[in-house]
């Protein structure tokens, strides 16, 4: 490893980090209900959420009271004249039953990062197959850019003796 790639990689690393340590947390999305614009297998980074952000059209993270441990991330479509946000997922037809009160909320999506979840969907799903696949791809590319970059340097070097 040169000298840039070993400062890069704790850099990549702390800058993943700073959100997480800020109360920022990484959702796996698991169901199609806000597709297109966000598919299974997307991973969604959501902030905590200040009052003042939970308004029409933004994308809250929130945990339903008829759905034990499970979080949903829909859009909120409307406030009720109680104050309580009127979820709907995009691809879904009609909003939500159940009104969710702000302090249910647990985060504002702030970035998709997308496919990068799939891995863990293939898991919850029992597809081992594809993640099996998807490791032995890893692995594979992993031992060709050690290759490719030796094979770098050496024609770097016999360039640099003419």
């Amino acid at each position: 490893m040169t000298g840039t790639h070993r400062a890069v990689a704790p850099a990549l690393l702390v800058a993943a980090l700073i959100p997480l340590l800020s109360g920022w947390s990484l959702s796996v999305v698991a169901s199609g209900s806000m597709s297109p614009a966000v598919e299974p297998g997307d991973v969604v980074l959501t902030a905590p959420p200040p009052a003042e952000r939970l308004r029409v059209g933004a994308v809250i993270r929130f945990r339903p009271a008829n759905r034990a441990g499970r979080a949903v991330l829909h859009r909120i479509a409307r406030i009720d004249a109680q104050g309580r946000l009127v979820t709907k997922g995009d691809a879904n037809r009609v909003a939500d039953a159940e009104p969710v009160p702000p302090g249910a909320v647990t985060g504002i999506g702030r970035l998709r990062v997308p496919y990068a979840g799939l891995p863990v969907l293939w898991w919850l799903r029992g597809d081992y197959l594809r993640l099996a696949l998807a490791g032995v791809l890893l692995v594979m590319l992993g031992l060709l850019v050690p290759a490719g970059r030796a094979r770098h340097e050496r024609a770097a070097r016999v360039r640099s003796r003419r």
